[in-house]
């Protein structure tokens, strides 16, 4: 299992936030924030803690070399991750989203 401050050293080489960035920061960076619990229960407590974390990806334009080496370094780190890529037409970025549990 993975701790937040082990994924943010793992990104140490990217702008890297948790939960949300500063307004006015300059694209590409990272945003980290937990996506809620699937706890497993026995005898009525909380037997085994599952925590997720979606890290998504804001640029300007797409970038395949950019989202290899991002999921390059969560193969590093072992997570099993799955992606979800859109575009905001409004404020014109793309973003991927990288879902995983710790």
């Amino acid at each position: 299992m993975i701790t937040l401050q082990e994924l943010k050293a793992a990104f140490s080489g990217y702008r890297y936030f948790y939960g949300s960035a500063p307004i006015g920061t300059k694209l590409p960076y990272l945003v980290a924030r937990g996506s809620g619990s699937d706890n497993f229960a026995a005898d009525s407590k909380v037997y085994s803690e599952k925590f997720g974390i979606e890290l998504d990806y804001y640029s300007l334009k797409k970038s395949e070399t950019e989202e290899a080496a991002i999921e390059e370094i969560l193969n590093s780190l072992g997570l099993f991750w799955n992606k979800i890529e859109s575009y905001d037409d409004d404020q014109t970025f793309y973003l991927s989203t990288y879902t995983f549990w710790r």
